[in-house]
């Protein structure tokens, strides 16, 4: 009798465990797919920079991208964003005006060309799939070194 009613406490403990793991895994995929969707929502214009750099420089313009149409090229630096210089010091406004950045809406960089400036308009397009498995890649590791920084 001792021995069932061991057997019955393991399993209803296995049980329960194997929900509750479930269940967090359901979570976890809830929030990525959130993350995911917001990030989607986020329109694209179609470049990568090199972000090493003082000012951001452009070192790829995809194919068909609104980048590519609007005349955006490598080795483009980026001056500024809807009129706001890109600079350390504006930082949080830059981050503010890109919150409101989506899919259809038009945005203006001023870009520094063989040493003259010039604004380049583009209207962010939705984006690409494998674009976004990127982006949804590199939100998560700053997600998980979040989580990892405030558990140290």
């Amino acid at each position: 009798m001792r021995k069932t009613a061991s057997l019955l406490a393991l399993a209803l403990t296995l049980a329960f465990t194997t929900a509750a793991l479930a269940g967090h895994g359901e979570n976890c995929d809830k929030a990525a797919h959130a993350r995911k969707a917001k990030l989607a929502a986020h329109g694209w214009l179609g470049i990568e920079t090199d972000k090493a750099e003082a000012t951001p420089t452009i070192v790829k313009v995809y194919p068909g991208s609104p980048a590519e149409k609007a005349g955006f090229r490598e080795g483009d630096v980026l001056v500024a964003f809807n009129g706001i210089p890109l600079k350390a010091e504006t930082m949080g406004k830059i981050k503010d005006a890109k919150a409101g950045c989506a899919v259809g809406k038009t945005v203006a960089y001023t870009v520094r060309r063989g040493g003259a400036e010039q604004t380049l308009k583009a209207t962010l397009a939705p984006v690409p799939e494998d674009v976004l498995a990127k982006w949804a890649e590199m939100d998560e590791k700053d997600e998980a070194a979040k989580v990892a920084k405030n558990n140290g």
